[in-house]
């Protein structure tokens, strides 16, 4: 009977640090940036991935033509509460980014 609660209470802690890691983020950011703009695209990714259309990209517009400077990852409370009822099974994720403003002529900046 104690194996059954050991087994029940790892269980729990499993699912509380998979509930945690979903809320953490991913930040990408080129080195000596130079940020401009940006924007937030939301996606949703269905099934685990498998359901979600192939070959499927999220476009940004980059009206400088320079790139992207910086990229977050995200999941919201309201997003981890999604995939946390459907099992994963919906996600939804924030993908926040900001454009770079292109190397300046030395002494330009």
């Amino acid at each position: 009977m104690l194996v059954y609660h050991i087994v029940i209470v790892v269980l729990a802690l499993a699912l509380f640090g998979q509930l945690l890691a979903q809320g953490g983020d991913a930040f990408l950011v080129l080195e000596n940036s130079r940020p401009v703009g940006g924007d937030r695209e939301v996606l949703t990714i269905l099934g685990w991935g498998f359901a979600t259309r192939a070959g499927r990209s999220a476009c940004i517009r980059d009206l400088t033509g320079c790139g992207i400077n910086d990229m977050r990852f995200s999941m919201g409370l309201g997003q981890i509460l999604l995939s946390l009822v459907t099992l994963g099974f919906v996600r939804r994720v924030n993908i926040d980014y900001r454009l770079h403003a292109g190397n300046s002529p030395v002494g330009g900046a």
